[in-house]
């Protein structure tokens, strides 16, 4: 299955990108999943990077999966 390239003009993937920058700390809702929280490093077409307060291992999170994105500061 191929996926849409990732499209730097839309307001969403700016938004995603300016909190990558400012390393926002996020809050995500995914389907069938608890809510997580970290810092977003990174995102594709497909994924999104969290790293967790912890710092542990960095958590891939499927974009079709993501309910809802929130700013934590």
């Amino acid at each position: 299955m191929e996926t849409a390239p990732l499209d730097p003009s839309l307001p969403g993937v700016r938004l995603l990108q300016s909190w990558i920058r400012e390393r926002v700390p996020l809050s995500i809702d995914a389907i069938g999943q608890e809510r997580l929280e970290g810092r977003l490093i990174w995102q594709d077409p497909e994924f999104l990077a969290l790293e967790p307060p912890s710092g542990s291992r960095i958590v891939l999170v499927n974009r079709s999966q993501v309910v809802v994105i929130r700013p934590l500061a």
